[in-house]
């Protein structure tokens, strides 16, 4: 049932539902308003067109105008007709005055909606478009605002046919000898051309146009690879023999429709020196001669191939490119096509790429720089087998101490040494010499085991086995690596020099200078030596800060510097052990100094009668000088220190108890017996020590 055979029957039955009355004309109802408002009515009217594709009318663009009405706010009046492939057409209509809201629109043949143009002035624009195929087209006119209501008269016009194809299907062909011409109906129309050509050459596609402006370019070569819309042309390397789409179009905002006639010129820059794919690659033979090529812009690329000998090294080496500081970046792939190596640019050095070949076949090598236009040269050469194994089964055996010398030719050579190592000797490799930079070093067990690494090329291991050992000798990282040559100093160290313990501690002489070497950071070196109680002692170069200690008591210490000492007094006779915990390599060397003038403590005391003048030495800023003294009771004293400023003197009485001390040294003991005077530095006013004179009386 069509559409209007529903409305039609729709307002029967609502003329039948609702009544009406001798004022009502026949086939006019009345329907409530959206609001539902029954005061407000909308009338029924019998539409003239139907309002979907599905229901359109059919008509011929040969037919002349049509005619109609939109009957009511959201009518839309569709029609259909037959468009022939490749055909323009335009739809146009004419509405009576004023023109403020009309809409005509197109459907495709899936009956969506395409364009659409509102309509406000005359004589308005019309609805412009073109098929590829025969099919079924739509055209409506409507309201925007669903408020328009009246007649119209209306017209599609078939302007034509498009004089080439919008894709490849319908291209037209273009031969490279002639110029191709065109015109573009309007602004979103694409002409296509077929242009056959044979590998191996640059082109440029040109398109000149009075009207066009500008022209629109796009080459799509026969393997998929677009130039993009340049304007007005478009450069490319023919990489490949076929035909090459050439896409002309343009942008022109705000114009309905254009005859934009151009033209198509094919020019000819230059012939391309090496091929861009491995199919047409140029084939290369090693040699210690370099050999020249050209970049022909940024989108070339020249492909090289090579048959490599099973475990050969093969090298690919570019100079610096004239004016870029930089050499053209590199790509390796194997005979698969997978991506073996690619270069890395540093400022003013050469790029690389490097192969050890595991096994005979055919490698290519891609030549390439985004911005260079021009020359460049590059070697490529056989530098035979690898010096060294990769692995322990290939690994070459040295005997320690040796050395040894690790060429690297490639950023993923590793050169591999075995050797045998006794359980408690300590083994140590060192970079001697060779090209600046330091290899990444691996030690191994006999299993394959990581044992100890290091990224500064020194490693030192102590044994704990008697087993065969290997050392992996490797850059640390691939960015800028090339080929280097290392000279390992491998060094049978022995055992440990000094013992980790107090048992194994080595015996310290007073005047001996001592040496140590620690090879790891746990390791510690132990010494001894053997201390009277009262005697002073240095230890000269001892800038790490070695650690004193003593079973029969603390040891104060005074570190000093210029050069580093480090002046200890130990309490009491006894060993005193010092252990070494930081630094690689050290040297010290012990002296005694002499004995204290003065016992610091009570059991130590200079015993002296009073009144008393006397002259002492405070030998370091911990140092106490003890004095013993017998006492009357209520017999004033006066005590005064002079020659140092922050020296400081304290009485104590036979119980032990602090007398009382004026600032001018003036006390007065409470008790009768054996008193005690301590001579000390007082902090708070520094720490300068040295001689003093002691005055009591």
């Amino acid at each position: 049932m069509s559409m209007r055979c529903v409305f039609s029957c729709l307002g029967v039955l609502l003329l039948g539902a609702c009544g009406s009355s001798a004022d009502e004309p026949l086939g006019v109802g009345f329907l409530s308003s959206p609001s539902g408002n029954p005061s407000h009515h909308l009338p029924l009217l019998l539409d003239d067109h139907g309002n979907t594709p599905d229901t359109a009318t059919p008509i011929s663009p040969l037919a002349g105008p049509i005619t109609g009405a939109l009957d009511f706010g959201f009518d839309e009046d569709v029609f259909s007709f037959t468009a022939e492939p490749r055909h323009y057409y335009r739809f146009q209509c004419t509405f009576p005055a004023p023109l403020v809201g009309w809409m005509i629109q197109y459907y495709d043949a899936q009956k969506m909606r395409k364009v659409r143009v509102d309509v406000w002035n005359p004589p308005g624009m019309g609805v412009y478009f073109k098929v590829e195929a025969q099919e079924t087209a739509y055209v409506s006119v409507a309201s925007p605002n669903h408020e328009m209501m009246g007649p119209y008269s209306c017209q599609v016009v078939d302007l034509g046919t498009d004089d080439h194809g919008d894709r490849a299907s319908t291209a037209t062909p273009w031969s490279p000898t002639t110029v191709a011409s065109g015109t573009l109906e309007f602004p979103s129309d694409r002409d296509v051309f077929l242009l056959p050509l044979s590998r191996g050459s640059f082109y440029r596609v040109r398109c000149e146009s009075t009207v066009v402006t500008p022209c629109r370019v796009n080459v799509v070569t026969p393997n998929g690879t677009a130039t993009g819309d340049v304007a007005p042309g478009a450069i490319f390397n023919a990489t490949r023999t076929g035909d090459y789409v050439v896409e002309v179009s343009t942008l022109m905002p705000g114009v309905v429709a254009i005859q934009g006639a151009y033209t198509l010129h094919l020019d000819f820059i230059e012939t391309d020196d090496h091929g861009d794919s491995v199919e047409d690659a140029t084939p290369l033979s090693p040699s210690s001669a370099p050999f020249t090529g050209k970049l022909s812009g940024g989108s070339d690329r020249d492909v090289f191939t090579f048959v490599a000998v099973q475990d050969h090294v093969y090298r690919f080496v570019c100079d610096v490119l004239p004016g870029r500081q930089l050499g053209p970046s590199l790509l390796l792939r194997d005979g698969a096509g997978q991506v073996v190596e690619y270069s890395y640019s540093v400022v003013g050095d050469r790029t690389h790429v490097s192969v050890e070949a595991p096994s005979a076949g055919v490698y290519s090598v891609d030549v390439y720089d985004g911005l260079h236009d021009g020359p460049y040269t590059c070697a490529f050469e056989d530098l035979g087998f690898d010096d060294h194994g990769d692995s322990a089964a290939t690994a070459t055996e040295v005997s320690l101490s040796t050395e040894f010398s690790a060429h690297l030719e490639t950023r993923a050579d590793v050169d591999v040494f075995s050797f045998p190592v006794q359980a408690g000797r300590i083994y140590q490799f060192l970079p001697k010499s060779g090209t600046p930079g330091a290899p990444y070093l691996q030690l191994k067990n006999a299993q394959g085991q990581l044992l100890q690494s290091s990224g500064i090329g020194n490693l030192a291991h102590e044994a704990t086995e008697d087993a065969q050992y290997t050392l992996e000798v490797m850059f640390h990282g691939t960015a800028t690596r090339r080929p280097k040559t290392f000279i390992i100093e491998a060094l049978d160290r022995g055992p440990d020099d000094h013992a980790d313990t107090y048992e194994g501690a080595t015996v310290l002489v007073p005047g001996q200078t001592v040496s140590g070497w620690r090879h790891k950071d746990e390791d510690k070196d132990v010494f001894v030596f053997y201390a009277l109680e009262q005697n002073l002692y240095m230890l000269y170069g001892a800038s790490s800060g070695p650690l004193l200690e003593s079973p029969v008591g603390p040891v104060r210490r005074l570190e000093l510097g210029g050069p580093p000492r480090l002046l200890f007094d130990p309490v009491a006779t006894g060993p005193i052990y010092i252990t070494v915990t930081a630094g690689s390599s050290y040297q010290f060397r012990l002296e005694w100094v002499g004995v204290d003038d003065h016992g610091d403590d009570v059991a130590h005391a200079t015993a002296i009668t009073l009144p008393q003048t006397l002259n002492a030495s405070l030998e370091s800023s911990f140092d106490v000088d003890v004095f013993s003294a017998e006492l009357v009771a209520g017999q004033a004293w006066r005590v005064t220190a002079s020659g140092l400023s922050n020296v400081s003197v304290q009485v104590v009485d036979p119980l032990g108890q602090p007398v009382p001390v004026t600032p001018l040294g003036d006390f007065t003991p409470l008790l009768s017996g054996s008193h005690h005077i301590m001579v000390k530095i007082d902090p708070t006013r520094g720490f300068s020590y040295g001689p003093y004179r002691l005055q009591i009386d």
